[in-house]
């Protein structure tokens, strides 16, 4: 009989996933509640807020930027990753997250929210947010990154 071989790693295969918080390092996180018509709003996903005082919803053309959506692993396997409509929900503001970086990042780039609510180190057409950083380097597109935010106000 053959045993099966064991790998122990020092590094665990993933390092995380979209919105979970990557460290005890101190940090700030808001309660909002998805926006009406908002769609589905993926964990680790840039929002902003709503037209009603705290509602968030997907980022829009001039939208104020809010926060990353913070993963909660009690919404319901059926329901996917994201949060719906009236879903209530953690907003980081300030503290590290993981998120999907949707261009090649390098650690300490400034990070841009797109249109749609992506995280990219790229400029053209998106909104800098302020007092950001990547905290990881990507070898491309679409992959999981740390960013560090410090939204003070």
């Amino acid at each position: 009989m053959a045993f099966p071989t064991v790998n122990y790693n020092r590094e665990p295969t993933a390092k995380g996933y979209p919105g979970m918080i990557a460290t005890t390092e101190p940090h700030w996180i808001t309660s909002m509640i998805g926006e009406v018509g908002t769609g589905d709003i993926p964990f680790g996903s840039a929002v902003v807020y709503g037209a009603t005082d705290d509602t968030v919803k997907k980022p829009t053309a001039g939208g104020k930027f809010a926060g990353i959506a913070v993963a909660d692993r009690t919404v319901l396997n059926a329901q996917g990753s994201v949060f719906k409509q009236y879903d209530q929900f953690g907003c980081m503001r300030n503290g590290t997250i993981f998120v999907t970086a949707i261009a090649a990042v390098a650690q300490g780039d400034p990070v841009y929210m797109t249109p749609t609510g992506g995280l990219t180190n790229v400029s053209t057409s998106n909104a800098l947010l302020a007092s950001a950083e990547w905290m990881d380097t990507t070898t491309g597109a679409n992959q999981l990154a740390r960013v560090r935010l410090n939204v003070t106000k």
